[in-house]
């Protein structure tokens, strides 16, 4: 018996948590929470992204308030610079508090869920050990993410940004705005089918306040293909391209770059390739980003895992279906919007979100984080309208693209 084994006497539900990123430390939390016994594996102990939004009706009631870092109505740039608010208020969480929710143990190793649910350990070398008597746990959480060598999609979203003081982000720029798709000046637009042959995806700027007196300035691709692999050169390509956009964005906002207090770089697979077939039955499910809350449209996923965690350990609790809200119907609709979104060269893109931004305040919500399929349907067949009177060149593209059968990075 390992010195993990089973708590003698218990009679409280016994879990086991692969991972402590946001989903999985939120799952360790709210199984706490409940009385459950827990038991969290990961070999860092935790990690949390530098920077975590959510939209403020995916809080729930039991998140701590001074887990809300920053809380305001954002605004959406076209690329033509029509500006609009938004009729729904955005969060910056505090990563330091929920690095803080706790109530469980910790075990620094790396933990594997095998088909008969026992849990194996591994230690230093490799070597993997039975894990005690938690090998006959009632309910295991695999929220272990992208982890290396895991089958991801080859589709990423990147950004690099900048963190400022605000007393160093001119006044007219300490507005909040979510995407900003005008083109930096001196950019020289791309030439059609940009990404398919090349050159570079479209990018937006993302300009939050950060609720500690500093401000991210951002420069984002939503979606674009690129490996895992990290000696990928699209990957290379699509930074360098970041980091030329950023600077002229900056340039544009009249923020000088030698000021920044810090910088961020983000780059993570848009889910995983499959999505996994879990057992109910046995009371094993798969959470976060690896299960499907993220938007494979939009790369959101902390605000999903917020809104869904209980419903989803009742479900594994009472060995019924854990699976994302709507299930594979919407994850299937949502993963060929990003088909889509892939094979749009940077015009097409840009020519998408200016008609997508248009629509009405409940449409874009309902894309965005709805959970309903017939709704999320609904939404994309609206979207055609203003599509079509924009490009019908590019809805043409779209409805192609949507229907061509090919593999959702293919």
């Amino acid at each position: 018996m390992s010195q993990f084994g089973r708590r003698s006497g218990s009679p409280r539900t016994r879990a086991v948590v692969l991972g402590l990123g946001p989903a999985g430390r939120i799952a360790a939390h709210r199984a706490a929470a409940r009385g459950w016994d827990v038991m969290a594996l990961d070999p860092a102990g935790g990690s949390m992204p530098s920077t975590v939004g959510a939209w403020a009706h995916q809080l729930p009631a039991w998140l701590p308030a001074d887990a809300v870092a920053s809380r305001f109505r954002p605004s959406v740039v076209t690329s033509g610079g029509r500006r609009r608010l938004l009729d729904d208020d955005y969060v910056v969480l505090d990563t330091a508090v929920l690095s803080r929710l706790g109530g469980f143990d910790v075990c620094r190793v790396r933990g594997m869920r095998h088909a008969d649910g026992a849990v194996t350990i591994r230690d230093g070398d490799g070597d993997g050990e039975d894990f005690g008597a938690w090998t006959s746990s009632d309910v295991v959480v695999d929220a272990v993410g992208a982890a290396p060598g895991a089958a991801v999609l080859e589709a990423r979203q990147l950004a690099f940004g900048h963190v400022f003081r605000e007393i160093d982000v001119p006044e007219h720029v300490r507005v909040p705005v979510l995407m900003d798709f005008t083109v930096p000046t001196g950019t020289d637009l791309p030439p059609d089918r940009a990404d398919a042959t090349g050159s570079y995806p479209a990018t937006f700027s993302y300009r939050l306040p950060l609720g500690d007196g500093t401000w991210l300035i951002e420069e984002t691709i939503l979606a674009a293909r690129a490996s895992s692999g990290a000696d990928d050169p699209r990957r290379a390509e699509l930074h360098a391209h970041l980091h030329r956009m950023q600077s002229r964005r900056l340039a544009d906002l009249g923020l000088d770059p030698a000021r920044a207090i810090a910088d961020e770089t983000v780059d993570f697979p848009m889910g995983p390739r499959h999505l996994p077939d879990d057992d109910p039955r046995k009371g094993h499910g798969h959470f976060g980003a690896a299960g499907g809350w993220m938007h494979p449209a939009t790369g959101y996923s902390v605000g999903a895992v917020l809104a869904d965690v209980d419903r989803f350990l009742d479900q594994l609790e009472a060995r019924a279906d854990a699976s994302p809200p709507g299930g594979r119907p919407l994850a299937w609709l949502r993963r060929r919007g990003l088909h889509v979104l892939l094979g749009f060269d940077a015009d097409q893109t840009r020519e998408f979100f200016d008609s997508f931004l248009s629509l009405p305040d409940a449409a874009i919500r309902e894309y965005l984080t709805g959970t309903s399929t017939p709704r999320t349907l609904a939404v994309m067949v609206a979207l055609a309208i203003p599509l079509g009177r924009r490009n019908p060149k590019t809805l043409a593209r779209l409805l192609a693209t949507f229907a061509d059968g090919k593999p959702v990075d293919g």
